[in-house]
């Protein structure tokens, strides 16, 4: 279902949504104050936050993508300096830090933008199920620092409840080009 809702975006509106919510982001508090931020370089039916990244990486901000050691099954932050010099296509065709990029310290992550095949209003996260994000949040949340973790997608990928196992991990957020939502913490 989902992925058939994302079939149905065309090109232009892939841009101008990403754009969106890019937009919606960087006006936010939350980003302004955020230091070290966690990105991904985006598959070709994710939103894309390019634009996102180039506003960072033009403010001064530390831009970080993860990168992936497939045999252990873990992602690691590495600092990136430009979208185009320092990412290549790797693989399974993703877009990959080179392997110039310094490794960023898990703890000095602040803002984490999520991607994910599907979100609920809750922050639940339906992945695409090697748990690589999973256990890296996992892991990041045993540090004391300020972390927000914040899923962003496509309005057509908000689905009314993901189902959960233990291992998941929730969002604080889930931004889409037109909608925020936050989880309530009770």
């Amino acid at each position: 279902m989902i992925k058939e809702a994302l079939s149905l975006i065309s090109e232009s509106q892939h841009l101008h949504y990403s754009q969106e919510l890019c937009t919606q982001i960087t006006d936010s508090d939350l980003y302004r104050s955020a230091t070290t931020i966690l990105v991904y370089a985006s598959l070709p039916t994710e939103i894309s936050l390019d634009p996102l990244i180039k506003h960072a990486l033009e403010n001064d901000k530390i831009v970080c993508v993860p990168t992936v050691d497939w045999d252990k099954k873990t992602m690691h932050p590495v600092q990136i300096r430009s979208l185009d010099k320092d990412l290549q296509i790797g693989r399974y065709g993703l877009r990959s830090p080179t392997s110039q990029c310094n490794p960023v310290p898990d703890a000095q992550i602040t803002l984490a933008l999520i991607p994910g095949l599907g979100f609920d209003p809750s922050g639940r996260r339906l992945g695409r199920g090697a748990g690589f994000y999973d256990r890296w949040i996992e892991n990041r949340r045993r540090f004391a620092e300020p972390l927000t973790l914040v899923g962003v997608c496509f309005d057509e990928q908000i689905i009314e409840r993901v189902p959960t196992d233990p291992h998941d991990q929730t969002l604080d957020l889930v931004q889409t080009p037109t909608t925020q939502y936050e989880r309530s913490h009770r």
